[in-house]
């Protein structure tokens, strides 16, 4: 089932983000996932009542940013992540979206295109070990 996030995820959503992004300077804090749950869309999918993996996006005024996306390493490789990037695309009922990923992030630039995300420029250096693309839809 997927819905949006609300304060009483926030501990299940901080455990998924530091098993995902262990050793990540990228990675979320608590106090940042309760930002998100106040400001902007995160949409949760949960498993037998067990919160699985989340996607937040951040609105701007001409576009939602794709901020983040985690699945627990348990329920990678199930169709989770395309399901919440459908899901949250339906929700959103925006035209366009933007995103960063890591160049070597071979799943993730695969996921996003099958999406109709193009990949728009390089980023050089915009990770701490590896260049990015920025993608567009």
């Amino acid at each position: 089932m997927i819905s949006q996030a609300k304060i009483e995820d926030l501990n299940s959503l901080y455990d998924i983000e530091k098993r995902v992004f262990k050793n990540d300077s990228f990675a979320l804090s608590k106090a940042s996932f309760k930002y998100h749950i106040l400001k902007n869309k995160i949409f949760k999918i949960e498993i037998e009542e067990k919160i699985v993996g989340y996607i937040l996006w951040l609105e701007r005024k001409e576009y939602f940013r794709l901020y983040s996306l985690a699945i627990d390493e348990k329920f990678q490789g199930l169709g989770i992540a395309s399901k919440l990037l459908e899901f949250s695309l339906v929700e959103l009922k925006n035209k366009n979206y933007s995103l960063e990923v890591k160049l070597k992030n071979e799943k993730a630039v695969k996921l996003y295109e099958k999406f109709g995300f193009k990949i728009k420029k390089v980023l050089k250096d915009y990770y701490e070990d590896c260049d990015g693309y920025l993608m567009v839809k």
